[in-house]
């Protein structure tokens, strides 16, 4: 089992989870591949996931909120791909399994814990940021939930401890999943609901995340490259 060197300090903290495969080692983005071939879906992977840690890294400088990857392979915690955020191994089984397992272990070193995933790359450091205060309250049993357009969600956070069995008992990649999810929670506590936003699984989703990242008020380097990927992608595929 991998040792991890988790941050700390006095004062509150929160942490932030970005769930990542590292291509080569897990299959990514298999519907992307299926139109736009492996090298291309992973590459996009990867653009996706920089962008997203440059949001989450914004968030930490923002508020005292530590940022991880949420790696899935317990080979890859020292991957080249992801040196620039202290890593944790995702465990081990399905989906529900792997999210209890990080919320659990990341709230042992902090008072708040959010997940979020690597394909929702238009997500702001001003909305993580509301999400975390929010968060901050301990005195209450409070969540937020980030729901995405296709019926899942692209982030969920808490400050208290949530049962194994509440994430194991949702069925996922469904149209009804979040909704599912939040039946479960809202008797636990104060649900903060943030803005839905598009996940991208097909090459139909592309070009309106292009649209998303261009209407962005602020964006990072990271997500400027992304949109550039995607304006080379709408020359060769839309």
């Amino acid at each position: 089992m991998p040792v991890y060197k988790f941050w700390s300090s006095d004062l509150m903290s929160g942490a932030i989870a970005v769930f990542v495969k590292t291509p080569g080692l897990s299959p990514v983005k298999t519907r992307l591949a299926a139109k736009l071939g492996k090298v291309t879906a992973e590459a996009f992977h990867l653009a996706s996931a920089q962008s997203v840690s440059s949001v989450v890294q914004e968030l930490s400088r923002l508020a005292n909120v530590q940022s991880y990857y949420a790696v899935a392979e317990p080979s890859a915690l020292t991957h080249i791909y992801w040196q620039d955020l202290p890593s944790v191994w995702q465990g081990e089984g399905g989906l529900g399994e792997r999210m209890a397992h990080i919320y659990q272990t990341l709230l042992a070193e902090h008072d708040f814990v959010i997940l979020v995933g690597a394909d929702i790359p238009q997500m702001t450091a001003t909305e993580l940021l509301a999400a975390s205060s929010w968060l901050s309250n301990t005195e209450q049993s409070r969540f937020i939930f980030a729901p995405s357009i296709d019926g899942g969600f692209w982030a969920f956070g808490g400050n208290c401890t949530v049962a194994k069995s509440i994430w194991t008992d949702v069925v996922y990649s469904r149209a009804d999943t979040g909704a599912e999810f939040v039946k479960k929670i809202e008797p636990l506590g104060d649900i903060k609901t943030l803005s839905p936003l598009r996940d991208i699984d097909e090459v139909s989703d592309l070009l309106p995340l292009r649209d998303d990242l261009l209407n962005l008020t602020e964006k990072s380097p990271e997500q400027d490259k992304l949109i550039r990927f995607l304006d080379m992608l709408a020359v060769n595929y839309f």
